[in-house]
């Protein structure tokens, strides 16, 4: 729906969201892009990505965010699969940890107003959570987001979301609540833990089709030395019935510190640092900030000013550039990237758009 630059003003980098030029003229694209910024504005957490401003210049949509340097989990696994390395538990268990706080300050946000927001992610996955190179996780792209306050209404029977990461419940076009983003996190903690596919599918249908009967392989028959109470907390975030997993993003974060204490593992930033450094030992410096020349934008005032835009112009020599941007990169279909634990996610670039069909499953049995 949108592309994301890299923008740098003063030495300060920023990301900078902008409605795709295709869907710039769809009302309900604007909508959610609009719904997304005004959300972000009302979140307040380390471990969720922040927005600076949100405007239109001559017709483009734009939203400036705080710039995450760092990768999302999608990549941080492909880059261990080359390294022929694995996540550790305990850096998988702090990510999932960190990303739950985030997600549970938003479940429990509410308005100026004092309503309750009731949010619901509905797009948790490995591409929407990053880590940092010093050890920070953020949980970014609310785009498809559920609240209170959304201007587009969900039709009932409407499917939003990536098929491999989908609650039943959602699957099914059901009402949501906050425990769908845990059944999510539960499939991230699955694959950021086995380096496997928690459920498999050639096509969306046969993926939602696999979680609304809970068909996924378990963990300790991927990972001899899986850790039992570990396997349960999977196992807990994935039950199809929502009643009976954990009843909180901070459920699930408090059944993870107390298998890492029973364990004796530290979880926090240390762990994901120790993992980060393992798995980009060889980056020179991969805590600075690139720069390109691609496209070039004037700030007409400082980002502590949200009201004062941000105006795209045409390239000018190096003197007159404020800020430069430029757009990152997406991994590329058919490559070593597109692979996680040694298998080809097959279509990944398909997998990870966005499921919006208008029409629910049909109820099958879960026998």
């Amino acid at each position: 729906m949108a592309d994301i630059f890299l923008a740098r003003r003063a030495g300060t980098a920023f990301a900078v969201k902008i409605l795709n030029s295709r869907r710039a003229h769809d009302d309900e694209a604007r909508a959610l892009f609009h719904d997304e910024a005004r959300l972000l504005r009302m979140l307040n957490h380390g471990n969720i990505t922040s927005a600076h401003e949100v405007d239109v210049i001559d017709g483009v949509h734009y939203l400036a965010m705080e710039y995450v340097h760092g990768v999302d989990l999608r990549e941080l696994l492909a880059a261990a699969m080359l390294k022929k390395t694995a996540v550790d538990f305990a850096a998988a268990m702090s990510i999932v940890a960190a990303a739950a706080s985030g997600l549970d300050h938003a479940h429990r946000r509410c308005s100026p107003e004092g309503r309750p927001l009731r949010l619901v992610h509905r797009d948790v996955s490995l591409s929407n959570i990053m880590v940092t190179y010093d050890g920070h996780v953020k949980v970014v792209d609310f785009g498809i987001a559920s609240t209170t306050l959304s201007s587009v209404d969900t039709v009932p029977g409407t499917v939003r979301g990536k098929a491999s990461y989908m609650s039943p419940e959602q699957c099914l076009g059901d009402p949501l609540d906050h425990r769908t983003d845990v059944f999510a996190l539960g499939v991230v903690l699955y694959e950021l833990t086995t380096g496997e596919r928690c459920f498999h599918g050639k096509t969306d249908f046969e993926r939602m089709l696999a979680v609304t009967r809970g068909d996924y392989v378990r963990p300790s028959s991927l990972v001899a030395d899986y850790p039992a109470e570990l396997e349960q907390v999977v196992c807990t975030a994935l039950a199809i019935d929502a009643n009976h997993r954990f009843a909180s993003a901070a459920a699930l974060m408090e059944a993870l510190e107390r298998v890492a204490i029973g364990r004796g593992w530290a979880l926090g930033t240390k762990a994901i640092v120790r993992m980060m450094d393992e798995v980009y030992d060889d980056i020179d410096d991969p805590t600075a900030i690139p720069v390109s020349t691609d496209m070039i934008i004037e700030a007409q005032a400082p980002l502590q000013e949200p009201e004062a835009p941000i105006t795209t112009v045409p390239e000018q020599p190096a003197v007159e550039r404020t800020a430069v941007l430029t757009q990152m990169p997406r991994l590329a279909r058919g490559t070593q990237q597109d692979m996680l634990g040694g298998e080809p996610w097959k279509k990944l670039d398909d997998d990870e758009q966005p499921t919006r069909g208008r029409r629910s499953l049909p109820r099958i049995p879960l026998s």
